[in-house]
């Protein structure tokens, strides 16, 4: 973490909880365990940052959980990917190493399954608070009175300019 705190508009709702053990997957609504382990394996792979914690992840998938619950197009799809990443090989697609993990994905980029996967997976993980913070993106700043009164001028990471200039 970067000792930064990031900030999202207090109107949206707040993150949801996410476990730290396998008792996470009891707060889905449609997804089976199988399926949630193995669309977490592929947004981690998809988007692999060593830095962030395992609940953040967690956190896509619970979106997807929604997602699911309110479109059953959105759960075929699902279920879809989930089918064809694990018979892509002769193990499961959640016990593969990442490099196999990386051709199965690399075989599907063209399906619709793959895309609303990679999609949402960006939309949702990108959308977390907590992966702004560990980036370093301190969030929108209007509630806090805005750019000018915070956060305009403390650029630390580039150099102080030439005198003169």
């Amino acid at each position: 973490m970067t000792g930064i705190k990031a900030h999202k508009d207090p109107k949206l709702a707040p993150p949801p909880d996410v476990a730290e053990g396998p008792e996470w997957e009891h707060t889905l609504a449609l997804l089976d365990p199988h399926v949630a382990e193995t669309l977490l394996s592929a947004a981690r792979t998809l988007y692999p940052h060593d830095g962030l914690p395992e609940r953040v992840y967690r956190r896509v998938i619970l979106h997807f959980d929604r997602m699911a619950a309110h479109a059953p197009a959105a759960a075929q799809s699902f279920a879809e990917f989930v089918d064809r990443v694990d018979t892509a090989m002769p193990l499961p697609f959640r016990d593969l190493s990442e490099s196999y993990r990386v051709s199965v994905l690399k075989g599907l980029e063209e399906s619709a399954a793959f895309r609303l996967v990679q999609r949402s997976t960006v939309r949702f993980l990108y959308d977390d608070v907590e992966v702004w913070q560990a980036f370093g993106y301190e969030g929108a700043s209007v509630h806090l009175g805005g750019y000018v009164a915070r956060g305009f001028n403390d650029l630390d990471w580039l150099p102080d300019p030439p005198a003169g200039v």
